[in-house]
């Protein structure tokens, strides 16, 4: 019966279908699985995906060893799968998340580059930039550098971004193609200010660019910017994220009257939003547990979820779910290092690898 039905009819009920389930309907047949596994299918369930309400198929990926994908609507009871799934990677040490781009995870891992899928659980290894010192990178916090991993449309490839300050204006940078497999160097040079700072080193990609926050009170579009969201007194806008297909910025500021315990806020800006045009999301005040808790790391958001819970990483790297309704918590042991870093992570069936086969986990 199922050779009867016609092709384009099949397409389209599987180009409906979430990732995880496509991987297990690979096994139904060799039609299906030439089908599925055909890069312009791919292509297409990417775009579907990302074309829709994609929060669904977003998770939290934590780095460190084992990798680690969190559901996070299954932490406010909403979801159908596992809470947190383990990601094993044999070759890796102790991997630092640099970013996430359309399904893909970019990793760091001592001297060299990984390009992971945890859906398909692909994965290629690349080789690391001469730019910087690779093991300060990965030992150290250096707010004068920065990294990212994003999609190039014009060239159609994902490309791997490291920099390190000169001094001054002047900024090293390397680029990598994951098509080519190589890096290429530029000299960039801002002239607005004598020294740039950027918060968080890894960049967050967002509607065709690669975004970060730094000191000079703007969201670094490429050699763009974003202007901050317009607000009443002094706020130190600290770290970007992503929810959906919208990007939001969140700050952290501190009344000692009040309370010892920093207060969150966050603006968010939709896929459209190309004036910079940010509406304010949500503020978090003081958690009871938590008050004579601070930190330099301080409390980030990481989701938000379809009840209007809030995903936060707390001090001490622990992970809560917090209901600003009522001011009540419920905590997860998912140990966040601040060091290993976190993405929000879209489930996909995209390769890390674009020019022959992949190794699988």
């Amino acid at each position: 019966m199922a050779k009867s039905i016609p092709e384009e009819i099949v397409v389209d009920i599987l180009l409906r279908l979430p990732a995880k389930s496509l991987g297990r309907f690979k096994c139904v047949c060799k039609r299906w699985w030439s089908l599925i596994s055909n890069p312009g299918f791919v292509r297409s369930h990417l775009q579907r995906l990302k074309a829709r309400d994609s929060i669904p198929s977003q998770r939290i990926i934590v780095g460190g060893n084992p990798l680690k994908t969190v559901d996070y609507e299954a932490l406010d009871g909403c979801g159908k799968g596992r809470l947190v799934v383990p990601h094993w990677i044999k070759i890796l040490w102790v991997p630092r998340i640099v970013g996430s781009c359309d399904g893909l995870v970019c990793l760091i891992d001592r001297s060299s580059f990984h390009i992971y899928n945890p859906t398909t659980r692909e994965y290629i290894e690349l080789p690391g930039s001469d730019v910087v010192d690779q093991n300060k990178l990965f030992y150290g916090f250096r707010s004068e550098l920065f990294y990212g991993f994003g999609y190039d449309s014009q060239s159609d490839d994902y490309k791997i971004v490291e920099g390190v300050s000169l001094g001054g204006v002047d900024w090293d940078v390397a680029i990598l193609s994951l098509k080519s497999g190589s890096w290429r160097r530029i000299r960039v040079q801002f002239e607005e200010e004598s020294h740039l700072e950027v918060f968080g080193m890894g960049g967050v990609y967002w509607n065709g660019a690669l975004r970060w926050c730094t000191s000079y009170g703007n969201l670094r579009q490429g050699r763009d910017y974003l202007p901050f969201p317009e607000v009443d007194g002094k706020i130190d806008f600290v770290g970007l994220g992503i929810h959906g297909a919208s990007l939001f910025i969140y700050s952290s500021s501190q009344d000692p009257r009040i309370s010892q315990d920093p207060r969150i806020e966050a603006w968010i800006m939709d896929e459209h939003g190309r004036g910079g045009s940010w509406t304010k999301w949500f503020s978090i005040d003081c958690i009871p547990a938590f008050v004579n808790c601070n930190t330099p790391l301080g409390k980030k958001p990481l989701a938000y979820t379809r009840s209007g819970k809030i995903v936060l990483k707390m001090y001490w790297n622990r992970m809560i779910l917090y209901n600003p309704e009522d001011n009540t918590w419920k905590e997860y042991p998912i140990h966040i290092d601040w060091l290993n870093g976190y993405a929000i992570h879209l489930e996909t069936l995209l390769s890390p690898y674009l020019g022959g086969q992949p190794s699988r986990n």
